[in-house]
């Protein structure tokens, strides 16, 4: 037996065969130049097409699979086509130096990812990875190459590290865990197998060629890898699997259970859903409706806005799958982190976090939400839908709203066309719209807490920056604070509230959200009934359906 020690990144223990995956792409790239600079610069055109669509796909891929704050590296690394420090030196290594694109693109990379490499942060030093994975993916596109690794059966993969394309494309069911020769705890490698519930250890250092194919057990926990495992080691594996069993049976018991506070109110667990897809997991899951639809992504797989027939379609089939359960579907969110370049290509600012992004967006371009609206008014006269707007700071901003659903609704009446009663909620997550509660909730149906930005804003810490992780962990009492006036306020007006953000899956926040008074928390599929077991230990009260 060999033990390799490194550093634990994501909590497990398991067992199997470890495949060694080599990155050899910056060597490939050094074969030959080009004097052919047409050929190049088109070449490269096209690259940063295709690239810039393969990373809208991985982040919906990502969306589903780790939430919405991790996925939006796949939003960075798009950004990272547009940027002149990069794409501007791989134009000019080509133009000037002959090079050709695949090895301007990695030398463009590997010189940036040099000046991040010195930096003081952790978090900026960490950073240079990504800047070679996108450098790499171009590259890798340019000449035509795929990306993906195909996995026959179940393994642990082994790298010298990981590209966060790579560990989300992966197929789940064939990946047992990771183990990486370098790497840090900032690391998304790290991150996502965190999020993905998948054991991970870092740092091992150089893994020998004999050790691929090996029977291995991998410890997330203590950041340990065995090669070939004693009998005794192995005994620990069992052990961590006799425990998973039990709690699996355990959340089993949670099937069908529904509970109530002490108000006698239903308290749901409800799924966040990114597509169709997802819809259908909720629904293995047990879960009590969608209270979080995220529209965008019907428009991020296009190239122009889709249709209102399109929409309707989607929306109508999305509730459909429910059977009566409520779909909430969230206006279109875009901007900031999430850019789609026929809508946003034109904004330039120096803080987009802060900007025009969400209904903000929608009401410099209303046409945008009449359209979005009358699909959804035309869904709702057939199934149980619901809208949520989000990014609202004013009244004044409801106010517009409301006046564009209406007008929505009122031409598809004045058509022929059947409009059903939709409730229109909105969604507090920025520290403008908890102060202001008691002023919105009277203009509502309902209150959905954005906890992922409301946290975000509340400290002004970037949520995609570690660095400054100490302040919003845990939960502070600012935000909390927040979270309290939402509550008092729409049980003062009789509206229900929702947590849709990533604290929804937090169970060691689930009584305090509870006791504030959320009445529905709305998380991935996966943690549908994990969730709602902290809910009725919370509650003890619940009915069987």
């Amino acid at each position: 037996m060999k033990v390799l020690n490194g550093r634990g990144a994501s909590d497990g223990i398991v067992m199997g065969r470890l495949k060694i995956i080599r990155h050899n792409s910056s060597e490939r790239a050094e074969i030959g130049k080009s004097t052919d600079l047409e050929t190049e610069m088109s070449r490269l055109d096209g690259a940063l097409m295709q690239t810039g669509a393969e990373f809208d796909k991985l982040y919906e891929n990502a969306l589903s699979k780790v939430g919405e704050g991790e996925a939006a590296i796949f939003e960075i690394h798009k950004m990272m086509l547009e940027d002149e420090d990069f794409v501007g030196e791989v134009r000019r290594l080509v133009s000037e130096e002959h090079m050709s694109a695949d090895m301007a693109s990695v030398r463009a990379g590997s010189q940036l990812a040099e000046k991040f490499r010195e930096m003081d942060s952790e978090y900026m030093r960490a950073r240079a990875a990504d800047i070679i994975a996108v450098s790499e993916r171009l590259a890798e596109c340019i000449r035509g190459e795929s990306h993906s690794t195909r996995l026959d059966s179940p393994v642990i993969i082994a790298a010298d590290d990981l590209t966060p394309a790579e560990t989300i494309e992966f197929d789940r069911e064939m990946v047992l865990g990771f183990v990486t020769e370098s790497g840090s705890d900032m690391s998304h490698t790290a991150i996502l197998s965190r999020m993905m519930g998948i054991p991970a250890v870092i740092s091992v250092g150089r893994l020998d060629e004999e050790y691929d194919g090996c029977e291995v057990m991998l410890d997330g926990t203590n950041g340990v890898l065995y090669i070939e495992p004693t009998y005794e080691i192995a005994k620990i594996y069992r052990e961590s699997l006799r425990r998973k069993h039990e709690e699996a049976q355990r959340l089993e018991l949670m099937r069908g259970l529904r509970c109530v506070n002490r108000y006698g109110e239903r308290v749901y667990v409800s799924a966040n859903a990114g597509e169709l897809g997802d819809v259908d997991l909720a629904v293995e899951n047990d879960a009590e409706g969608v209270g979080l639809f995220r529209s965008e992504f019907i428009f991020m797989r296009r190239n122009s806005p889709p249709t209102e027939e399109e929409q309707y379609k989607i929306y109508l089939e999305a509730a459909r799958k429910l059977r009566g359960d409520e779909c909430v579907v969230r206006t279109l969110d875009v901007g900031a982190d999430k850019r789609i370049s026929y809508l946003t290509g034109n904004i330039r600012e120096a803080n987009p976090a802060m900007g025009i992004r969400a209904v903000r967006l929608c009401l410099r371009m209303p046409e945008l939400l009449m359209t979005q609206f009358r699909a959804l008014y035309r869904a709702a006269a057939k199934e149980n839908v619901s809208a949520m707007i989000p990014m609202i700071s004013l009244p004044s901003e409801v106010e517009r709203v409301r006046e564009i659903a209406r007008e929505a609704k009122e031409s598809l009446i004045r058509e022929g066309m059947d409009a059903g009663e939709m409730k229109i909620g909105i969604m507090i997550e920025t520290p403008s719209a908890a102060i202001l509660s008691d002023m919105l909730a009277p203009m509502v149906d309902f209150f959905s807490i954005g906890t992922n930005d409301l946290i975000q804003y509340t400290l002004a810490a970037d949520r995609e920056n570690p660095d400054v992780e100490y302040l919003t962990d845990p939960l502070p009492e600012s935000v909390r604070r927040c979270i309290r006036m939402a509550c008092t306020a729409a049980r003062r007006e009789g509206i229900p509230v929702c947590i849709c953000g990533e604290l929804g899956a937090r169970t060691e926040e689930t009584e305090f959200l509870v006791e504030s008074g959320v009445t529905k928390l709305s998380v991935a599929p996966t943690h549908i009934l994990r969730v709602r077991e902290k809910v009725y230990e919370s509650l003890r009260t619940f009915q069987r359906n």
